[in-house]
């Protein structure tokens, strides 16, 4: 399951669903890398039908690599980044854990507590289903080709006669922004069209 879901014990109909995740940098810019983590680990939630999240913990890995100019310019805007798109799911980042690490990473936990109507169970599709994609696929397949690009190298040898410059700067833009999209109106529109399951695929999900 994307989320665990615990039954409160001597509260019926009632649990806890809570998920972590983290990602290591997907993009150049900090603070939409900071969005794009706090999006994928609420989506989680949002790929079982719970729409409100009470709690989210921040978890943050600073690489020792990096300098103290660099640490005090990335760190904060990451964190940024995260607490924004948080309260724009109208959660509270109220805790977390930093520690030294050789990359960056950053993530978090989400928590909340709902009562059984308001998850949906990934167990309950059935052959003849329609399978709707919340987002678009491809997005890993552009933020390599962009990477690709900037390094010069071989690989981007091999695709460069495929594809423009301006093209794969243009899939990278609308890849990030998609990223760092909340899935909460799908997660919504699970209970309004009564869908039966629905999982999350890294960065994309999908809703049957």
């Amino acid at each position: 399951m994307d989320a665990s879901v615990t039954p409160i014990p001597d509260k019926p109909g009632t649990s806890l669903a809570q998920t972590t995740d983290f990602f290591y940098p997907l993009v150049d810019d900090p603070y939409m890398q900071g969005r794009i983590a706090c999006a994928n680990v609420l989506s989680d939630l949002y790929a079982m039908g719970v729409v409100t999240c009470h709690n989210m913990l921040m978890l943050l890995a600073v690489s020792k690599d990096m300098t103290d100019a660099e640490r005090d310019v990335v760190i904060p805007l990451m964190m940024r980044g995260f607490q924004d798109t948080a309260q724009e799911a109208g959660c509270l980042v109220t805790g977390g854990q930093t520690v030294l690490n050789p990359w960056v990473t950053i993530g978090g936990v989400a928590s909340t507590v709902c009562s059984d109507g308001d998850i949906i169970m990934p167990e309950g599709a059935v052959d003849g289903d329609v399978l709707l994609l919340t987002k678009a696929l491809g997005t890993q397949v552009a933020v390599n080709a962009h990477q690709w690009m900037e390094e010069e190298g071989d690989r981007w040898d091999k695709i460069k006669h495929l594809t423009t410059r301006d093209e794969v700067k243009a899939a990278y833009r609308a890849t990030t922004l998609s990223m760092a999209r909340l899935n909460l109106t799908g997660a919504k529109l699970m209970h309004k069209y009564k869908a039966r399951a629905a999982t999350d695929v890294t960065r994309v999900w999908y809703l049957t």
